[in-house]
Formats: structure tokens, sequence, C-alpha cells
């Protein structure tokens, strides 16, 4: 038998065991995790490289992980447009037959996320970020213009290294607070009406024990929306590959709504990763720390972001003025446009403020004495 046939036939042998191991005893499950081993079925570096991933390698610093579709612009993650030095895995996940491939299209990026862990495992990069297919939205970082290149461009790895995980978004709202600043908008557990607007905050009950059998179901989850995230590679490997397995299994079999499933695991990553059911780091240290946006303290990030939100309050009486002269102008009657200049003229003034205090922020980041003053790591 030739070296080539012989290469080949162990792992066929071995996929015929899983799948003959599946029949007679069902997939694993998280129930059954302590007595399932994937390490004892084949180790992902032993499948031929015809089925498996090209990946990024074990001695690349830092690799974006792109939950994408196949008709988005991901023309931002070309070497020549984002221009630093990064391994890119882009998961399209309506083509079975592209370069990095999902087993099924369910559970949004959650099945990206957990397919590149279990694909790559073995051969991690020192930091692995994961995020969705846009440059600019408005879950990225407002101070950052909420372009996600100049955020990859700006993270700290030794922040991420230090903390092992670290959410993308600096922002509490939504995930944290309500966009009025007046309460929590966490997710409650023990609720048994059905909310809306948040569709699986009662399936937790239910899902809890099949994610997280040894752990009690918290009262609450709460993390800084959308599931952005960087992870060093020790963190990832604290948890057994067999649990990332299992929960991707989860993720295959369950009956939820794709979307339902996936905001469940939009509010699982924190934990799984932390341990921690509420998870909402300072703004102020996230922006800092993280990206070296730093304003001279956590009272001064904190009215930075106060007049933001005036600003977007005043923006939004000036489009509902607009409106209502559009009415008055169909109606024939008189218009005020000296109101209207007044609210642009204070909406600029504003502007100009929040640009210079921002740059001011940017500049002192990049001086590590004043940045450390920021976070108060000295006086």
């Amino acid at each position: 038998m030739t070296t080539v046939y012989r290469r080949y036939l162990i792992p066929a042998l071995i996929v015929l065991l899983i799948v003959l191991f599946w029949q007679w005893n069902g997939p694993p499950t998280l129930e059954n995790l302590k007595t399932y081993s994937f390490s004892s079925v084949a180790e992902l570096s032993d499948i031929p490289p015809a089925i498996q991933h090209n990946v990024p390698s074990a001695d690349s610093a830092l690799a974006l992980v792109v939950a994408s579709q196949s008709t988005v612009d991901v023309s931002w993650i070309l070497p020549d447009q984002l221009d630093m030095d990064i391994d890119v895995a882009r998961y399209v996940t309506d083509l079975p037959n592209a370069t990095f491939h999902i087993p099924a299209n369910k559970g949004h990026e959650a099945m990206v996320y957990l397919t590149y862990i279990i694909s790559n495992y073995y051969k991690l990069p020192e930091i692995s970020v994961f995020t969705h297919h846009d440059r600019y939205t408005w879950h990225n970082n407002g101070l950052l213009n909420n372009d996600l290149t100049k955020m990859l461009k700006r993270l700290n790895p030794d922040k991420v290294k230090r903390d092992g995980y670290f959410s993308l978004r600096c922002h509490l709202m939504p995930g944290c607070w309500l966009a009025s600043g007046e309460g929590p908008d966490n997710l409650q557990l023990n609720r048994s009406e059905i909310n809306p607007h948040k569709p699986e905050e009662v399936i937790f009950k239910d899902v809890w024990p099949q994610l997280h059998p040894s752990d009690p179901l918290p009262a609450t989850l709460s993390h800084p929306c959308c599931a952005q995230f960087a992870l060093s590679r020790e963190k990832i490997l604290e948890i057994p590959l067999e649990r990332y397995v299992a929960w991707r299994e989860w993720l295959l079999q369950t009956d939820l709504d794709d979307h339902v499933s996936g905001r469940v695991w939009e509010y699982t990553w924190h934990y799984i990763f932390t341990g921690q059911a509420d998870y909402c780091p300072s703004p102020h240290i996230c922006y800092c720390d993280g990206y070296g946006v730093c304003f001279e303290s956590e009272e001064d990030s904190a009215d930075w972001f106060r007049r933001s939100e005036e600003k977007s309050v005043l923006e939004r009486e000036l489009e509902m003025w607009r409106k209502e002269q559009e009415e008055r102008i169909r109606a024939g009657k008189e218009v005020n446009w000296r109101m209207g200049e007044e609210y642009e003229e204070r909406i600029e003034c504003m502007r100009w403020e929040l640009d210079k205090r921002r740059d001011v922020a940017l500049e002192r980041g990049l001086d590590p004495g004043r940045r450390e003053r920021a976070l108060g790591l000295k006086s």
C-alpha cells in the first residue's frame, strides 16, 4: 500500500467509526462531555489537508475572523485596504464550498466563531478577533467613527492578552444600560412573559442547563452589544476542545429559530470566557486601555458621552422640526426658518467641542505616561 493511500485510509476509517458511534449513541451532547473526548477520536491536525480549513498560522500574532455572506461587500478586509499585519479568515455562511465554511447556516455568527475555534484549536494565533462583516455600523465604537478598521489598528494586544477576553464595543447601550440611561438593559432570566424585543430571554431557563449543565441559572445576563470580541490563545485553550464541539453540536441540533439561537449565544460568549453573568466594563477603561482613546478621567469620559447624547437629542429634534415645516409648507403656512438655523448652530458648536475633546483624547492615548495617568495607574 502506498504512503498516499495509508495517509488517507486511517482518517477515513476514523470518520466511519465516528458515524457508527453517533448512530449507536447519538451525537455528543453537553450532558455526556465527561465521557466523550474529541481528541480520543482524531485531532484536527491529523485530518488530511484536503478536508481541513486553510487556517491562520500558530506563529501569527493576530487573526481576524469575519462572519459574512456571499452577497456583502467585504473589500475592506483586502490587504491593500486593511493595511496591517493580520491573517484574515472570512467565513461565508451561505457557500458550503467556500474556503472558510460552516457545517450549517444556523445561529448567525455563533456557528462561524465556534467553527473557527474547533478548526484551529491546535494552531491558534496569539490573538483572534471575531467580528461581523460590516466595516461601518452603529454597534462599532463611535469615538472611532464606527470604523472597524480603526478599531483593529488601535486595538491594544497587551490588553487582550492581559484580560483574555475583550469586548470590542465600549458603549454599554444596548446590552447593559437603556439608551435613556435610566436603568439596566439586561436579560431577566426568571421572567415568564415574552419580551418581543428580547425573545431569547424566556428561552434561557430551558437552554442554560444544556449549555452549562454544572452552573446554576443566573438571575440576569448583561453585556455590551453585539457579539464582537477578541480572545487570547490562552483564554480559548482554557476550555477543552470537546466543549466547543458539543456547543456547536447543540447549535446544529437545536430547533430554536436561527435569530433566537444566535441571540442566545450573543449573551453567552462573555459568560464562558469571563465566568461573569453581568459583564459591563467601564467605557473609559475600554477606550483608553483597549484603543488608546484616553480622556483625563472617568468623569471627563462620562461628560463627553453626556454631551454627545445631548447633541443627538438636538439632531432628532431638528429632524422632527424639519418634517413639521414640510407639512406647514404643504398647508401654505408660514415657516420660522430662524428656529432651524438656531438648531444647526447649536449642533455645529457641540460637534466642534466634541471633536476637539476626542482629538485630545486620541493624542493623550499615544503617550504611555499620560495613558497610565488617565487609567489611574499613576499620579
